[in-house]
């Protein structure tokens, strides 16, 4: 018994050393980090760069709470680092006393932020002078930050993470397949197919009458259109239950969002968990289609010709394998590190391609009721192109795909919805050699940093004619009308060699479906009979006026997931413009 007592004893004591020194390892490790972290910010106060008051212990972390203060706790993070740098970098050609400050086109908007423990040291942008910059002039790297974001989604790394020679190889594997005609003419069919159950479900929601989330339902329906495009397959996720749509969708809410100030819900200990199930569904399921296309292949070589995603991807494997030893059988499996690889790149499509269009779909139909004037400009451009009888429009699209090039305004009201509520923003890493330069001159070093390109704002900035206005005729003004877009100031896809690939697709996507939606019913915001139904919201409920304002659920979404209301539209009538 003693023997067993003093086992159990130094067992303790080895396990209770072994704790001690993992502790004390991560207590060096943070250490070592938080002042390699402080020592860039005392860099750049001595160099008087633009930041809020900072403290060697908390950085800016003070600064924060002032300005959450001011919006809905659930806004997302960059409208919050867009008011900080708002509020110490004011836009201004008043005397700086002055209570109303004059919008300044000019104004820099750039700001240092120290956010340790929370994020590495920040350049936060807001202007379309300094995006263009780090974006497009220097093309500055995709920094290691990302893969905390992006690896729980697709996996590990993939065509946005990576860089150099990967990425370039990446990039021009899966090139044919986005290519604007390609994708007219050979994936709106795809689009349609999935729009049409859309039409369906809306329609059962405005028989029922209920209040109910546009944005749930929009996920689903931009989810089936993407796996149609990537997998070549239907997903049919808007109907019944799919473990890959499912799986995703899952990952995404159980996702940790930089605006997590919790650490009870940011270190969750279930998370892991979770995210490994997740994980294991979508693996199996994309390996399984990986597996199924490569015997085909490998039989009778279908599918040689089509350009979806998980085609090209085998496209790229079956020319390496012919290569190594022409006239040799191929091998019975597929590789498992290409198959991983192929599983990473295409999880990464399946989440980027539904998770902005969905929110893009959302935010054209709560500004088009808010708008009525653009409304029946667009109803009108519709009929004008597709006939008043509705009924055919789908028959049309497909067998005229480029009647979608002939929706100019349309095409206005889509650009217009993404300036004001575009789903994400860009993230690059800062380089020693790289200093922006403010349209003011002054300069920005980047060095130690990693610059956050804020969308949101860079879209409102004041450069823009009225930037907080909804106004689609700006999109077909001429280049020296007052209205026309300022130089590098729309980036929703961003500009440069690292644009989104799938942009054309996006662009497709909305377009289908307003044409088959706008005519035939009306969407409108019930955010007042939500916040009713839930004992009346407390706090502050806007940002900038908006009641749909953005949220993070993987990108930007609208608030509490766009309540809403469906009815069929009486002929001719186009709304009240109510929110």
């Amino acid at each position: 018994m003693d023997t067993l007592t003093l086992t159990a004893g130094l067992t303790t004591a080895r396990l209770a050393t072994a704790g001690l020194a993992v502790f004390a390892s991560a207590l060096v490790y943070f250490v070592v980090k938080g002042y390699r972290a402080r020592r860039v910010f005392y860099r750049l106060r001595a160099q008087g760069m633009p930041m809020p008051p900072w403290s060697p212990l908390l950085g800016h972390l003070l600064s924060i709470p002032p300005i959450t203060s001011t919006l809905p706790a659930d806004a997302q993070q960059p409208d919050t680092f867009s008011a900080l740098t708002h509020t110490h970098s004011p836009p201004s050609t008043s005397p700086s006393n002055s209570p109303h400050p004059d919008p300044d086109p000019a104004w820099d908007g750039a700001l240092y932020l120290d956010m340790y423990p929370f994020a590495t040291p920040m350049l936060v942008l807001c202007s379309p002078h300094l995006a263009v910059q780090a974006c497009q002039t220097f093309d500055l790297v995709k920094p290691p930050i990302l893969h905390a974001f992006f690896n729980p989604l697709a996996g590990g790394p993939n065509l946005f993470t990576m860089n150099g020679a990967e990425w370039k190889r990446s990039r021009g594997l899966f090139n044919p397949g986005f290519n604007p005609t390609y994708v007219l003419q050979e994936q709106t069919g795809h689009v349609v197919d999935e729009a049409e159950v859309y039409v369906s479900v809306l329609r059962e929601h405005a028989r029922r009458g209920g209040i109910f989330s546009l944005d749930e339902v929009t996920c689903w329906y931009a989810m089936d259109i993407i796996g149609a495009v990537t997998l070549d397959a239907r997903l049919r996720s808007q109907t019944g239950f799919n473990a890959l749509a499912s799986a995703m969708r899952r990952q995404i809410r159980w996702h940790v969002l930089d605006n997590e100030w919790n650490l009870f819900i940011r270190w969750n200990p279930a998370r892991p968990f979770v995210q490994w199930w997740n994980n294991r569904q979508m693996d199996g399921y994309i390996g399984d289609e990986l597996d199924k296309r490569y015997a085909e292949w490998r039989a009778d070589g279908a599918g040689a010709a089509s350009r979806s995603v998980i085609h090209l991807a085998l496209a790229s494997y079956m020319a390496g394998k012919e290569g190594e030893k022409p006239g040799e059988p191929l091998p019975e499996r597929l590789d498992a590190d290409f198959r991983r690889w192929a599983t990473v790149q295409i999880r990464l499509f399946l989440f980027a391609g539904h998770d902005s269009t969905s929110s893009t779909i959302c935010y054209c139909f709560y500004l088009l009721h808010k708008h009525p004037a653009a409304l029946a400009r667009l109803m009108a451009e519709h009929d004008e192109v597709f006939g008043t009888d509705l009924e055919t429009t789908a028959a049309k699209i497909r067998a005229s795909p480029h009647l979608l090039n002939a929706l100019p305004y349309t095409t206005a009201v889509i650009k217009e919805a993404l300036r004001l509520f575009p789903p994400a923003s860009a993230m690059r890493g800062g380089d020693p050699s790289v200093v922006l330069t403010g349209a003011s001159g002054k300069s920005y070093p980047t060095t130690g940093t990693n610059i956050w390109v804020l969308h949101s704002a860079v879209h409102r900035h004041p450069s823009w004619v009225q930037p907080d206005a909804f106004i689609p005729e700006r999109w077909l003004a001429a280049p020296g009308d007052p209205l026309y877009p300022p130089k590098g100031g729309w980036r929703p896809f961003e500009h440069g060699p690292r644009n989104c690939l799938g942009q054309t697709l996006a662009m497709l996507d909305v377009k289908v479906t307003l044409a088959l939606v706008v005519r035939e019913m009306e969407v409108r915001g019930a955010y007042d009979e939500w916040d009713a139904l839930r004992g009346g919201r407390k706090g502050v409920k806007e940002v900038r006026g908006e009641r749909a304002y953005q949220t993070q659920a993987g990108g930007a979404h609208p608030a509490d997931g766009f309540p809403c209301r469906v009815s069929f539209r009486e002929e001719g009538k186009v709304g009240d413009g109510e929110k």
